[in-house]
C-alpha cells in the first residue's frame, strides 16, 4: 500500500441549520481553514483536495493550502448527496490508484494535526478496512426518554427502569470527522459503514457536532481549550 495519504476535504455551499458553515468564523478564521491547516501539518499527506461547488469555497481553499479543488457536480451538492459518492467522484477525477490510503476529512472537522496522525496509523495497521473516528453517548440509550402527544415523558425501555447507568453498555456514534481506507475500500462500498469497520475513539470534546448555533458556541469553547490552549 502507499505510504502517502491523499486528503479529500468535502465542503459544499449550502448548510441548511448552519447557513454557509464551512466558511464561517470558527475561533478567528474560516471553518475550512482549520482542516487544511491540519492537513498541511501531517508530513504523510501529499495532497490536500477539495470538492467543493462553491465559488468562494474555492477560493478559500486555493489560498490556504489545497494542492487542488475539484468542481463537484449538482447531484452530489444537495442536502442528501452522501459522503462516499463525492469521494469516489475525486477519485476518478484524479484516477487515483486502487492502492493510495485516501482520508475524507470534515471542513468542520477541527482536529489537532496529531489526532489526525493517530488516525492515519490506524488505518496503516487494518489496510483492509474503513477506520471511522467515532463519539460516546454520554448517557445509555436503555435509558432515553421519549416525549409523548399529551406532553407527558416516559421511558423508552420500562425494563431498565432500576438499571444503574454504569451496569449499561456504552453506545457510540459515527462522529463525521474522518474515514480512512484504500481507493479500492472506498470503491468497493456504498458507504464507509457498509460492513464492520475499525473505529478510532474521539474524545467526547472533539466528538461535538455543529449542527445548531449553540453548538458552535459549545466547539468553540472546547477547541480553545484543548487544541489552541487558551481559555
Amino acid at each position: 500500500m502507499a505510504s502517502g495519504v491523499l486528503a479529500v476535504i468535502p465542503a459544499r455551499g449550502g448548510s441548511t441549520r448552519i447557513p454557509r458553515k464551512n466558511l464561517r468564523l470558527f475561533n478567528g478564521r474560516p471553518m475550512i481553514e482549520w482542516s487544511l491547516a491540519a492537513c498541511q501539518e501531517i508530513v504523510g499527506v501529499d495532497e490536500i483536495v477539495v470538492s467543493t461547488e462553491d465559488p468562494e469555497i474555492s477560493r478559500i481553499a486555493r489560498s490556504s493550502g489545497a494542492t487542488r479543488v475539484i468542481d463537484r457536480p449538482a447531484e452530489l451538492a444537495s442536502d442528501t448527496a452522501g459522503t462516499a459518492p463525492v469521494v469516489r467522484h475525486a477519485l476518478d477525477e484524479l484516477s487515483v490508484s486502487d492502492d493510495a490510503l485516501v482520508m475524507c476529512l470534515y471542513a468542520t472537522a477541527h482536529l489537532p494535526s496529531s489526532m489526525i496522525e493517530e488516525v492515519i496509523g490506524l488505518v496503516l495497521r487494518n489496510p483492509e478496512d474503513f477506520v471511522v473516528t467515532v463519539g460516546r453517548h454520554r448517557s445509555p440509550l436503555e435509558r432515553s426518554l421519549l416525549l409523548e402527544k399529551d406532553g407527558l415523558m416516559s421511558m423508552m425501555s420500562g425494563e431498565y427502569l432500576l438499571s444503574r447507568t454504569q451496569d449499561l453498555p456504552t453506545r457510540f456514534f459515527d462522529a463525521g470527522k474522518v474515514y480512512l481506507a484504500k481507493a479500492s475500500v472506498w470503491r468497493e462500498r456504498d458507504t464507509m459503514m457498509a460492513a464492520p469497520f475499525v473505529p478510532f475513539f474521539l474524545p467526547d470534546w472533539a466528538a461535538v457536532d455543529l449542527d445548531e448555533s449553540d453548538d458552535w458556541v459549545v466547539a468553540e469553547t472546547l477547541h480553545r481549550e484543548f487544541v489552541l490552549g487558551r481559555s
